[in-house]
């Protein structure tokens, strides 16, 4: 009898096991692909490595969500610092978003000398630093205590973020700049639509100023991809199953009962590391809470990704992140800005002999993507990859020099067919106004003794969102859990 089955390899999954596992309880992780991450990990095709999705790593330090859970395992990450966090293309405007506060300033106003920036971004740099501060003070989320315990703990940081969750960025933007032009509107857009999958009409000021200065925390290359970010936290979990699908889980009157391609399982509590959409294709009376899922949290987004290995003549300096944004949507995409990760030279894994490893991703509608004749399906994908391909080698020349070893893409429907994820979605729900912060989804469901992590049942993204989401759901169910 296992104390938790958790189902699915993801950020969450991962997470969730090692710290369970090392609090002695039996826990069992079960993954139906033959590596861990989903779209957030490392595959590999024909002999060569690709990150699943966009690889920017941030949260590390040890007062942040990623770190806290690192040094709670005693583990040590595969990673090094990077500066800049990425480059970011507008038209001919070339700006680094370097990590040091005032340098990456001056970047913005040699940018846009037009605008006054100064108390708008001061006032950014203060809420995000005491967002940061609250935050191991808001779990368990959503509670009453939350808020009752944050204020006690951080009255300041508390009272000066209160109003920012619920006036949208957009508004406060315009108080302190004036009207925007078109580039700069673009520029601030797209740092939240990495951050919260939604821009700044939408999203609250708080929730934008954490995506506004991820570049200013340290950000990371992970050595070997994302995939050995997870090695070193699965290294602290006793059982995992690899290419184990589970077909149906039902509740008994001692606890559950997961039957798998390999067998069934027996289990007391069951962790779903899957999106809210998708709990009730695995237990019966989950499909009502999933369903009303579908139709409350209909905002949300699909990638357009591809993967390209390089011969390496590409120089040594030349960043690992840049960020591409456009005048015109990308063909079938509804997108105006292009992600693009390069591998180090000389990484183990995904720079394999004379070799670069590069992810090039897109946001994508899920519209766009779906009942399409095969041809069709076909023809629209060629031509989306041909148009980024093109824009990419117009801003970053050393790529459109190097030999490209090989080149494929990858739509929502492929994204659903590999992670199983609904229709293909990635990112989670957007931290918009009309979800947060009272109308985002719990970990907790219906059923006691089922529970959901991941990045659809908390108001982050990436690895620090998960990891406060997973931090969120140990707060609610296990009463010895002290982590934060």
């Amino acid at each position: 009898m296992l104390d938790y089955l958790v189902v699915g390899g993801g950020i969450g999954g991962v997470l969730v096991s090692a710290l369970i596992s090392q609090m002695n309880r039996e826990v069992l992780l079960v993954e139906a692909l033959d590596y861990l991450g989903g779209c957030a990990g490392t595959f590999k095709r024909e002999g060569f490595y690709y990150n699943a999705g966009a690889c920017t790593f941030v949260g590390a330090e040890e007062n942040l969500p990623v770190g806290k859970i690192a040094k709670n395992l005693g583990v040590e990450l595969p990673i090094k610092p990077i500066d800049p966090a990425m480059v970011v293309y507008i038209g001919d405007k070339v700006i680094n978003r370097w990590k040091a506060w005032d340098r990456s300033l001056e970047e913005i106003r040699l940018a846009f000398p037009e605008f006054n920036h100064t108390r708008f971004w001061r006032r950014v740099n203060k809420v995000s630093k005491s967002m940061w501060n609250l935050w191991c003070h808001t779990l368990p989320y959503p509670s009453l205590e939350s808020p009752i315990k944050s204020f006690f703990y951080h009255p300041f940081d508390f009272l000066s973020t209160l109003l920012c969750n619920f006036i949208s960025a957009q508004k406060i933007a315009r108080v302190y700049i004036g009207k925007l032009s078109s580039d700069y509107q673009s520029f601030l857009n797209h740092h939240t639509l990495i951050t919260a999958q939604a821009f700044l009409d939408k999203v609250p000021f708080s929730v934008a100023s954490l995506g506004l200065t991820y570049p200013n925390l340290t950000n990371y290359y992970a050595i070997g991809g994302m995939g050995k970010l997870l090695d070193a936290f699965t290294s602290k979990i006793k059982n995992i199953s690899m290419k184990t699908k589970v077909k149906k889980i039902v509740r008994k009157p001692w606890g559950f009962e997961v039957e798998t391609n390999k067998g069934k399982y027996e289990t007391k509590r069951v962790i779903l590391n899957t999106t809210i959409w998708n709990a009730g294709d695995l237990i019966e009376e989950l499909k009502d809470f999933s369903h009303k899922a579908r139709d409350l949290y209909k905002e949300v987004w699909g990638a357009f990704t591809i993967y390209m290995t390089l011969e390496d003549n590409i120089p040594e300096d030349l960043p690992k992140h840049h960020l591409i944004l456009l005048k015109e949507k990308i063909p079938y995409t509804g997108s105006r800005s292009l992600f693009v990760s390069l591998s180090e030279k000389g990484d183990p894994v995904l720079s394999i002999g004379n070799t670069r490893s590069i992810t090039i991703s897109t946001h994508t509608k899920l519209d766009m993507w779906e009942n399409l004749h095969p041809e069709e399906y076909e023809e629209r994908k060629e031509k989306a990859m041909e148009y980024c391909l093109g824009i990419i080698h117009e801003y970053i020349p050393a790529i459109k020099m190097a030999k490209k070893l090989k080149v494929f893409a990858g739509t929502p429907k492929t994204f659903e067919r590999y992670t199983g994820r609904y229709k293909g979605s990635v990112g989670g729900i957007p931290v918009i106004k009309d979800y947060f912060p009272f109308s985002y989804p719990s970990p907790l469901t219906p059923i006691e003794g089922v529970y959901l992590v991941g990045d659809t049942v908390f108001p982050g993204q990436g690895w620090p969102g998960v990891s406060m989401g997973v931090i969120n759901l140990l707060k609610f169910i296990e009463r010895d859990f002290k982590l934060c």
